[in-house]
């Protein structure tokens, strides 16, 4: 199945004009907008992207997970794009479920948690 990134855009920023105060050290919520290639429609994949150091000084209270959460070394919105649309090549599928659900190993997928119920 042939999947696309329909569009990226952060939570509370437009991608196209955002420029943290420091570049070297930031966070920021996004969403990938990802659906079925030549399709409308995409489900929403959210995850959160800062440098080490800004999650270290704001996250890190000992040991933990960074599920969801993407680390660059600085804000580059080219390379932000251009990780996440290598994730979706790679995820590969004969589904959009199966799709999906690869994709979600990096990022919130919308539908992650809901119970499917057929009949």
């Amino acid at each position: 199945m042939k999947t696309e990134l329909k569009k990226i855009r952060l939570i509370d920023h437009e991608i196209g004009s955002y420029c943290p105060e420091d570049i070297h050290d930031f966070y920021v919520a996004a969403e990938a907008l990802i659906g079925v290639a030549d399709q409308d429609g995409a489900d929403i994949f959210a995850f959160e992207v800062s440098t080490l150091g800004w999650f270290a000084s704001n996250r890190m209270k000992g040991p933990t997970f960074a599920r969801h959460w993407m680390f660059m070394d600085h804000y580059d919105p080219q390379a932000l794009e251009a990780f996440v649309r290598r994730i979706i090549t790679d995820a590969e599928g004969d589904t959009w479920d199966e799709v999906a659900k690869k994709l979600a190993r990096y990022m919130f997928w919308e539908f992650e948690d809901y119970l499917r119920i057929e009949g």
